[in-house]
């Protein structure tokens, strides 16, 4: 049965007209990764000028097929299909990249000296965003506190986001910008204000907590959170993604998306999975599963959240 359908396969390809253009490109490389159980290897293949693949098989074969396309030799490269990243966030990722890169400090000192030469960006009295700290890379291992920041920053505002995206870190300045008395024993659903003994608010704020410094922050503006999915894409695709699961976008970002591939400005695939709890999710509910026409975005999922997460000390430890 194998060999039959890899006759088939060989006189289908016969029977791929030879575009006689430019458009079409003919790679070669080391090893071409097919995802064919019966031929997982090649050594050639042939794609259009939209990127669809034409054929795929012996480069001799394919030359002789298509023999004016454009060469392409990648050597001793290996070749694999489209990746999928079936879990991120793509608005985060380009905002990140906008914003002070804290991933891999290993302590407060090497944070403080990335916010001072980020905070060299900013205008005055524009607040100090960024993230990816992460508490257990640190010789103490412990929470980071808002006087940390103070002594440095005591007027700008700072909201720092861990690396899971679970708990943030401010200033007291940061703070004072929310309208809510912060200090006592209540706690807002779904999140944890931390709070020292005598119950005023540590600086840390874990899960839903975390939306009171959001919403006291200025608004973000569309254009900024446009270009910031257009940066995460771009990435995204220079490391071999073709695709993108978005998981818990709000509403507004799919409008983003929708602008972005009306213009034709998405460079991968992008599934989005709605917020469960936002507008998103009642759009799914009322307008049904949404594609665009281009092929490029479509929400059909839902992202439900039901705990925390371990870093930040948020999860219910059953």
């Amino acid at each position: 049965m194998r060999k039959l359908a890899w006759v088939v396969s060989t006189i289908l390809l016969a029977a791929v007209p030879a575009l006689a253009d430019d458009k079409v490109t003919l790679l070669t490389a080391a090893r071409i990764h097919t995802l064919d159980v019966a031929h997982p290897l090649a050594r050639a293949m042939v794609y259009d000028a939209s990127g669809k693949i034409l054929a795929v098989g012996d480069a001799d074969a394919l030359a002789r097929q298509f023999p004016r396309a454009h060469r392409v030799d990648a050597g001793k490269a290996t070749v694999v299909p489209g990746l999928i990243d079936a879990h991120a966030h793509v608005g985060g990722l380009g905002l990140a990249m906008l914003s002070a890169d804290l991933v891999g400090t290993r302590d407060k000192a090497e944070i403080l000296q990335r916010l001072r030469a980020h905070e060299k960006t900013l205008k005055p009295g524009e607040w100090l965003i960024g993230g990816g700290w992460d508490q257990n890379d640190w010789p103490e291992q412990a929470f980071p506190s808002a006087a940390d920041l103070d002594a440095a920053f005591p007027d700008r505002p700072v909201w720092l986001s861990r690396v899971d995206g679970h708990a943030g870190w401010a200033n007291s300045a940061a703070m004072r910008a929310v309208k809510r008395d912060l200090s006592g024993a209540w706690q807002p659903d779904g999140g944890r204000i931390d709070r020292d003994a005598a119950g005023q608010p540590s600086g840390l704020l874990i899960d839903n907590a975390m939306l009171l410094l959001e919403q006291a922050r200025p608004a973000l503006a569309e254009a900024t959170a446009e270009h910031a999915l257009q940066i995460a894409m771009q990435v995204a695709a220079s490391q071999g993604l073709t695709g993108v699961h978005d998981a818990g976008i709000t509403l507004a970002e799919l409008h983003r998306y929708q602008r972005l591939a009306d213009r034709g400005q998405m460079p991968l695939r992008i599934t989005a999975m709605a917020d469960g709890d936002s507008e998103a999710l009642e759009s799914l509910c009322r307008d049904g599963l949404y594609r665009h026409a281009s092929g490029r975005l479509q929400m059909r999922a839902v992202k439900l959240y039901a705990d925390g997460a371990l870093g930040s000390r948020g999860a219910a430890m059953l």
